[in-house]
């Protein structure tokens, strides 16, 4: 298990569970935000694309990740995400586990992650998150709805 730095939004309990369910999709003790471009750099294991599947994220939630066909071929090599799939991986897991603790529930994460959002222009936040900068404003959304504003 890899060591990973993170600082997750929100306090107390959202943020000890934030931690948690990070820690468990990445498969990485977290602790600060420090060292997640380290844990890109390593490249994750493809086993993360199977975790946050176990999340109830469909397989075209995952496909900007990494194409379906270049996934069977790693799985087959044995190989691990590249830096850059790793990087969207760590993104949507980040996401994923912000707002789990903003919600409470995964159930209740995942119908805000793909419900169509008017501040995203009428795009999901799943489709808001396929970008570094849409993911950025999905994150800041998950902090305001962890701090209380339900702009």
């Amino acid at each position: 298990m890899t060591t990973i730095a993170f600082t997750p939004t929100g306090t107390g309990n959202a943020r000890r569970a934030e931690f948690a369910l990070l820690g468990e999709l990445l498969d990485a003790r977290v602790r600060d935000d420090a060292d997640l471009a380290g844990l890109a750099q390593d490249r994750v294991n493809v086993d993360v694309i199977d975790r946050l599947a176990a999340q109830g994220l469909k397989a075209d939630e995952l496909a900007f990740i990494i194409p379906r066909r270049t996934l069977t071929h790693r799985r087959q090599q044995n190989e691990r995400l590249s830096t850059e799939e790793s990087d969207r991986a760590i993104r949507l897991a980040r996401i994923v586990a912000q707002a789990n603790a903003a919600f409470g529930s995964n159930e209740k994460a995942l119908v805000w992650l793909r419900g169509l959002q008017k501040r995203f222009d009428g795009l999901s936040a799943l489709g808001m998150a396929t970008t570094e900068h849409g993911a950025r404003l999905v994150e800041d959304a998950l902090v305001q709805i962890d701090e209380g504003y339900f702009a």
